[in-house]
This record gives structure tokens, sequence and C-alpha cells, in this order.
């Protein structure tokens, strides 16, 4: 039975542009999968916590060797990995916070990289994550494409393909773009707004076409 997970990380409600975008993901990935599962977290309303040491060692440990603050930890962890591993597909909603990514990603990310999910890079090259489809949609209130004068600024897109990456996520990723978004909310970035319609337009074609077709 397919199986998606669906992020959401948004400080931001209904005006956030990334969970609009999933969103529509989702809707289409559930038309075409009537009897598939769908998981939601939303970091951004329900922040998970930041990682300690305690959670480092609880997953470098075997359940018998934790200390009761390292068991605590790990229920922490746990759910977020089994979610992790049940999907076959995966959107993940990223706005752009100061060039990156929030803070609340982040604490997901360090929860579910751990070592049994680690690519082999000096030996098969693989990784027990490999094969799932991930989809990253990001907001950016302005344009950080290649050519643009803020391009070098970007952040967010080459630490997610590393992070992703490194845990066997990066064989069927795809990331998409909506880029300008500030130009209805700043005045001065008025005069783009052809420029965030078009990006809008284009990033919502891009996720229909993602949530009916796994390539």
């Amino acid at each position: 039975m397919p199986n998606l997970l669906h992020i959401d990380c948004s400080i931001r409600p209904a005006e956030s542009v990334t969970r609009q975008l999933t969103a529509l993901f989702a809707e289409c990935w559930r038309t075409e999968n009537p009897g598939g599962d769908h998981t939601y977290r939303d970091l951004g309303r329900s922040p998970i916590p930041h990682i300690d040491e305690a959670s480092v060692m609880a997953a470098l440990l075997p359940p018998h060797e934790r200390t009761e603050a390292q068991r605590q930890a790990w229920t922490r962890s746990e759910p977020l990995i089994t979610e992790l591993r049940a999907a076959d597909t995966i959107v993940i909603g990223v706005p752009m916070y100061n060039y990156s990514i929030p803070s609340t990603l982040k604490a997901w990310l360090d929860r579910v990289t751990i070592a049994e999910h680690m690519v082999d890079d000096s030996r098969t090259k693989s990784g027990v994550l490999e094969g799932k489809h991930v989809l990253v949609v990001t907001a950016r209130g302005g344009a950080y494409g290649p050519g643009t004068p803020r391009a070098e600024y970007d952040f967010q897109e080459p630490y997610l393909r590393a992070a992703l990456g490194q845990i066997g996520l990066a064989t069927h990723l795809h990331l998409v773009h909506a880029e300008m978004t500030l130009a209805y909310s700043i005045p001065h970035l008025s005069q783009f707004s052809n420029i965030a319609d078009a990006s809008r337009s284009a990033a919502e074609d891009h996720v229909r076409r993602l949530a009916t077709a796994r390539s």
C-alpha cells in the first residue's frame, strides 16, 4: 500500500505558500492513490525538540544499554524514524528563513539522520532509505536561482541536497521553488509581482505532475 509522508514547517498558517503547495501535492497524490496512507506532521505548529547528548547516544546504543534519559530521548526520535521508513513518497514544505531552512526542519533531520540510515560510501554506495520519492517545495521571498544577484546566498537547496543525500533520499529527489513570494507583501518588491506569479504557477504545475508521475 502506498504511503505518503507529508511534512510542513512554515510558521505561517493559511498564508504559507509552502503549505499550499504541499497540500496541492497531497490532494493530487490521494486522488491517484485512493487506498494509500497519508501521514501528516506539522513541524511549524508542533515543533519537535532539538537533539541533545542523550538523543545522540540513544541512537548509538542498543535499547538495553540506554540510560533513562536516553530512553526518554529515543521516544522523541523513534516515531519520526518509523514514519520515514514507512513512507515511499515524501513531500516537505520548506520556506527560506535567513537564506536557509527553518530550525524545526533541522531538528527533524538531526533526529532521522542516524547510523542505520547513512549511505555506505565505501562499499555498497547505497542506504536503507534509497528508492523513496522525495519532493521538497520551497518558498523564497526573493529570487535565488542561477544568474540572479542573490544566487550565492542560497544555502537552502545545497544543504537540503547534502543532508537528504547522506541518508539515501537523493536518488529520486525533486526540488520545486516558488520565488519572489514577498512581492505582494513588501511595497518596493511589487514591481516583481509578475515574476512571483510565473514562479508560483510553474511550481503548481510541477507539483501536480510529480504527484501523478513518479520518476
